[in-house]
């Protein structure tokens, strides 16, 4: 049997169907609060009604109650259908819900339960005289109703009700209706409606109803009744003029009315109408305008602006062209093209400038290059492109790699246009895409950072694969890939530094715009090629580099990214919960959290239950590495010795070297680089097996290696960290130091040379 619920909430939608599933998710997600839900479909044409089934469908959730009107009945009436069957003690009727606060919420409801409170508001007081309701009618923001929670059984059971005759406000009206009640504040929010609807504003009708409701209060003085009469009476005025007066067609008023509800796609039906029979109503167009960004269709409104504008002959048309007037503003730098190279990349960034100098517009253009202590003739190309004066270049040198973020923060610091351009240099222009960001970036304000789709990518919503014909030009996203980045600099962000060489710095600056309050987005129809790894591979950076896992860590960590969930984990036995783990757990740098949780389950007795038992190859090479991760050796080596007759993946194999090298168990290490299979091996195989003669000191083996692996890749730190040990055990002291500091130069985060003064001499 279910809980008895602790809050029933209601959810009346009509034509909203951008705002469901955000809606109904974060009320299904919510994991410690008993809740029934009424759920009212009033009347949506738009899609809304199948959205609303398909949700129910896939949560299944047993407390969920479904109401579909044919007709539309009011918002109002749908919530009287709901209060009056909810059998919890707490009553919530928010319109949306962008996302709940779980923690705060519980909190709330708890201590609205245990007073004797009517009501809990977010973060208002509700006034307490007569003369602070008038102030309140006059006010631009009332409290929407879900920033109300009931308690029911205080409330008389002759006001469960909300005014039928409204569309919005129910909430304010209700605490008006009842007086000089006590109400809670929290002065903290319990959740945040969506942010694709505007919160509802006051119409002259709301006004005067909540005037109405007040004028019928038994407490009031004569005074203040007279006072009432007259204000109610200037709104009744206003009514009645406001709306012809704002509109010469009862469809667009309608229309406006319905915006302001939230309504938009049954607002855009009516429009519609109006631009069927009258195709050039300006109002008409400039109200589909407003929705359509409100909807966030950017694109289609601006084709809409461009349409009007070209249509009103006493305006110039609008051209690709600049105006005569502006083309002083296009001498000036409008777009910072920053692009970091480091090692040997001087051959992919070539290639990258000279097809941006084929396909894209040079004008207003600026590129500044940051030069991370290149070590090949990089720095005389540089020369000749500052010689030449292409595309205003400036060029930042650094005689250490600094890292992509830092190197990205200086070149941003030195950038003069409106906007910046993150490109890595491996990336192809086969059109002028920079351009078209660039339009995009000046149409929609409201995003702070815009990023192309490609051929290879670490998102795959930026991937052309997962690009369809008929999707929008421009669409909200969480994050991007930095290989091509737009970033508009007013908007002050920069990439956090902590996180080195590479891999989430990208993630992590769109976090930082979203926490602003600016948008993400792509451009999937705006495309480039990415050489994807030119640089990064060369550093023996990827996905399974120890740089990689270290981020990982510190992106969880400074955005609070919950691992793991132990209500999701108690659903399954001891045992599957402890291959769960495996699948979660970060391999280099474990979570706490996951650690805990390891300790609770690994018992004595769930031990000597997994010795026992006879596992097949997947769970066998899933317990083994747990084991490693969690440091276990005793219970791992056992169980590692049924691995000899397994086919092991080559990912488990490395990490099973690695976790040896690191605890200098060489022959352990060379025991499983004999189990990879051709097409498995490697230069990180290669690279262990040099380390492995070098710490051996068997430098008949590692000299010939490391030439071999110095022709192939010459960008490696740790092949100048091995020839320096060379050089060490053979006396050659000050050949040593010089490979020493290469490998600092490529990577100073993990290869430093001997300490050195504040003038570069060793200590």
């Amino acid at each position: 049997m279910p809980n008895k619920p602790l809050l029933s909430v209601a959810i009346v939608v009509h034509n909203q169907r951008d705002v469901i599933e955000a809606t109904l998710t974060s009320l299904y997600e919510l994991n410690d609060i008993p809740i029934e839900l009424f759920l009212i479909d009033d009347g949506s044409t738009d899609g809304s009604k199948d959205a609303i089934e398909s949700l129910l469908d896939y949560h299944q959730h047993e407390q969920t109650f479904y109401y579909s009107h044919s007709k539309p009945v009011g918002r109002g009436n749908s919530l009287n259908e709901a209060i009056l069957q909810c059998n919890a003690p707490l009553f919530w009727a928010p319109e949306t819900i962008g996302s709940i606060n779980e923690k705060q919420l519980a909190q709330q409801l708890r201590r609205l339960l245990d007073s004797d409170s009517a009501a809990l508001t977010q973060s208002y007081n509700l006034p307490s005289t007569h003369r602070q309701w008038v102030d309140l009618i006059l006010e631009d923001r009332w409290l929407t109703d879900g920033e109300f929670i009931w308690n029911l059984p205080v409330i008389s059971p002759a006001n469960h009700f909300f005014n039928p005759y409204l569309q919005q406000h129910h909430g304010i009206e209700l605490a008006a209706r009842l007086g000089d009640i006590s109400s809670l504040n929290s002065p903290d929010h319990w959740y945040t409606p969506s942010s694709f609807i505007d919160l509802p504003k006051p119409n002259s009708y709301s006004q005067q109803e909540l005037l109405i409701t007040i004028l019928r209060r038994a407490d009031i003085s004569g005074v203040v009744h007279g006072e009432l009469l007259d204000k109610l009476n200037t709104l009744s005025d206003k009514s009645k003029t406001t709306p012809t007066e704002s509109f010469d067609n009862e469809l667009l008023a309608e229309a406006l009315q319905m915006k302001k509800d939230g309504r938009f796609n049954s607002a855009l039906e009516l429009i519609e109408e109006v631009l069927e029979s009258e195709p050039s109503h300006q109002k008409a167009q400039q109200l589909k305008i407003e929705i359509l960004e409100k909807k966030r269709r950017f694109v289609e409104a601006s084709e809409l602006k461009h349409e009007v504008n070209r249509s009103q002959v006493s305006e110039p048309e609008e051209t690709d062209e600049p105006s005569r007037a502006e083309e002083s503003k296009e001498e000036g730098i409008e777009l910072s093209l920053i692009i970091p190279t480091t090692t040997h990349g001087k051959p992919a960034l070539e290639h990258c400038l000279l097809s941006i100098s084929e396909h894209c517009s040079k004008s207003g253009v600026e590129l500044i290059v940051v030069d991370n202590a290149s070590l090949d003739d990089t720095h005389d190309y540089l020369d000749e492109l500052k010689e030449k004066n292409f595309l205003n270049c400036k060029v930042i040198t650094n005689n250490k790699n600094i890292g992509f973020a830092a190197s990205v923060n200086q070149g941003i610091d030195k950038a003069n246009g409106r906007y910046a351009c993150i490109i890595h240099n491996d990336v192809e222009f086969n059109s002028d895409s920079l351009l078209q960001l660039k339009k995009l970036m000046d149409a929609h304000p409201d995003f702070a950072i815009l990023g192309p789709s490609t051929n290879k990518t670490l998102n795959p919503e930026q991937a052309k694969r997962n690009v369809e014909d008929s999707d929008p030009k421009l669409v909200r996203t969480e994050y991007l890939d930095s290989f091509c980045m737009m970033i508009r600099l007013d908007t002050e962000l920069k990439m956090d530094e902590q996180f080195q060489l590479a891999f989430f710095e990208d993630i992590d600056i769109c976090f930082q715009a979203r926490k602003k309050g600016h948008k993400v987005g792509i451009a999937p129809h705006v495309s480039v090629e990415h050489h994807f790894g030119t640089t990064t591979f060369s550093l023996d950076l990827d996905t399974e580099s120890e740089q990689y896992w270290r981020n990982v860590s510190y992106f969880n960590e400074k955005w609070d990214v919950e691992v793991f969930s132990k209500e999701e984990l108690k659903s399954l036995s001891t045992f599957d919960q402890l291959l769960a783990l495996d699948d979660l757990v970060n391999p280099l740098f474990p979570e706490e959290e996951i650690q805990k949780q390891f300790q609770e389950l690994f018992t004595d007795e769930l031990k000597t239950e997994i010795l026992k038992t006879s596992h097949d190859a997947e769970t066998l090479c899933k317990l083994v590495h747990l084991f490693m991760v969690m440091d276990e050796r005793e219970i791992m080596r056992r169980l590692e010795d049924r691995l000899d007759d397994i086919e092991l993946p080559a990912s488990l194999i490395y990490q099973l070297v690695r976790f040896y090298y690191n605890r200098n168990i060489y022959s352990r290490c060379t025991h499983y680089l004999s189990q990879l299979k051709p097409q498995n091996e490697s230069l990180r195989a290669d690279l262990y097996q040099l380390a492995i003669n070098v710490e051996n000191k068997d430098l008949d083996q590692a000299i010939p290696l490391l030439k071999e692996l110095m022709k192939h890749t010459p960008a490696n730190p740790m092949l100048y960290k091995l020839a320096g040990d060379i050089h060490k055990f053979s006396g050659n002291q000050d050949e040593a130091s010089s490979f020493y500091d290469l490998a600092e130069q490529i990577n100073p985060f993990e290869f430093t040379n001997e300490e050195k003064d504040a003038f570069g001499f060793k200590l």
